[in-house]
């Protein structure tokens, strides 16, 4: 994005974040006294679709109060494409050329006209409330029966349908969903839309063609039938389906006998509750179980987890599957001492690659600095438990080894703390390198060449 269009996007954060902050204050949304950094500090993690709460989003606010955070999380859950569109429509902004690439490669516009980015928007908007809607229509009639409820059953069933797809990881119900551990139903179908909207609309939509594309071609023998994906989707297809595993049997290796999670209950479950929370991982952040009973060797992996996050485009932060993938990739040529970094036997363009690793090592920065700082100012807590809280926040992930009740761990944090975890919360969402380009700034072109000079490495 150019400079300018970030300190829009930045501003226009800050603006519903602050309107966000001033309707929660207001005596019809909490049932308890509610101060104006506890209003503001759920105001951020909704809008970041992160999950971190110092308030009970069940007990300390109302259903209007539910209902402002609900709109928050699904306003800032449009990906990157539709909140770039719409700044476009807005304000006639000139985009670059790698922005207008993003938005017309959702329908594969030939043009850079404004009617060729509504159209791209509008299809965005579409796909995002066609999935809700049916998630929620999924959700609703199970609550209703699972609650004895209709009213409490139909909101829990928009709500939690909303919030799944958007990865924030908040719920109404004040224990999370653990009182689901067992209930496959609700696992399949919240894990599906977690994963659905951490892919996003562009490639969930590259995906789906391709899929019709071969099913056409193998039923009616249509000649028109999609060859192959981009590279970008097949990274997300792979590399996401690989870390789930990985992280599903780091859970089940580490935790399979450990009292305070998987160990008393029956295998299905604990396949099934290790999938759930190897998907949550990719920024979701909804605890089955109480993850303050978790192993530290678990703790420690899954933040590697969680800080890789979902795909470019969707409703997922952290440094994406694809920054992820390049950087293996990058390693792999190092060591093979080759020139070219490869990946599905297509070559990656040289400037990807450093982005991909700056985005590496300022994400690195962030986290070392921010977990280092709240070790300071929270010398009572373990160092591990704080570096999975950074991370968390950072990843707008929402996990959290908690309070010992139901809030985050975050909640025992000075205000100095819980303005680090604002400020991890908001790069994340935003992405490392425009937050730090907001604050940085844009640099001039110098035609000065300076001589070259070797290093060791």
């Amino acid at each position: 994005m150019q400079l300018h269009s970030i300190k829009v996007l930045f501003v226009g954060y800050l603006a519903m974040i602050l309107l966000g902050t001033f309707l929660l204050t207001l005596p019809p949304m909490f049932s308890t006294n509610m101060g104006f950094l506890e209003a503001f500090f759920t105001s951020v993690s909704a809008i970041t679709c992160t999950g971190l709460i110092i308030r009970d989003t069940s007990l300390d606010f109302t259903f209007y109060g539910q209902v402002v955070i609900l709109v928050l999380i699904q306003i800032g859950g449009f990906g990157y494409m539709t909140v770039i569109g719409i700044l476009y429509i807005a304000i006639w902004e000139r985009l670059s050329t790698a922005e207008k690439s993003v938005i017309n490669i959702v329908e594969n516009l030939n043009h850079k006209s404004l009617s060729g980015v509504e159209k791209a928007v509008r299809n965005a908007f579409i796909f995002v409330l066609f999935v809700e809607c049916v998630g929620a229509l999924i959700l609703s009639p199970y609550f209703c029966w699972k609650l004895n409820d209709t009213k409490m059953g139909i909101w829990a069933g928009v709500f939690h349908a909303i919030a799944a797809f958007n990865n924030s990881g908040f719920t109404i119900f004040n224990n999370s969903l653990i009182d689901y551990q067992a209930d496959i139903f609700v696992n399949v179908v919240v894990a599906l839309l977690v994963i659905i909207g951490g892919i996003g609309y562009v490639s969930t939509l590259e995906i789906s063609r391709f899929c019709y594309s071969r099913v056409s071609y193998k039923i009616f023998r249509k000649e028109d039938f999609v060859t192959r994906l981009s590279l970008n989707a097949r990274i997300v297809v792979v590399v996401n389906t690989l870390l789930v595993l990985f992280g599903m049997l780091n859970i089940l290796i580490f935790e399979w006998n450990n009292i305070k999670t998987l160990a008393n209950i029956p295998f299905w479950e604990k396949i099934i509750n290790s999938f759930f929370t190897s998907v949550c991982y990719r920024t979701a952040g909804y605890n089955i179980f109480d993850m303050s009973g978790f192993d530290d060797r678990t703790m420690f992996f899954s933040v590697f987890f969680m800080i890789i996050g979902g795909s470019p485009g969707g409703t997922a932060s952290g440094i994406k599957v694809t920054t992820f993938a390049v950087l293996i990739a990058l390693s792999i040529a190092i060591i093979r001492n080759r020139k070219d970094t490869i990946l599905f036997k297509r070559t990656i363009a040289q400037d990807i690659v450093s982005k991909a690793f700056s985005v590496f090592a300022i994400a690195a920065i962030y986290l070392l600095v921010a977990t280092f700082l709240l070790s300071v100012f929270e010398p009572d807590i373990r160092f591990l438990p704080l570096f999975f809280e950074t991370s968390s926040a950072f990843a707008t992930v929402g996990m959290s080894m908690g309070d010992g009740g139901v809030l985050s761990l975050c909640s025992k944090f000075d205000t100095v703390g819980l303005c680090i975890i604002m400020i991890l919360m908001l790069s994340g969402k935003i992405g490392i390198l425009s937050f730090t380009l907001i604050f940085v700034g844009g640099t001039k072109s110098k035609h000065v060449q300076y001589p070259q000079e070797r290093v060791l490495i």
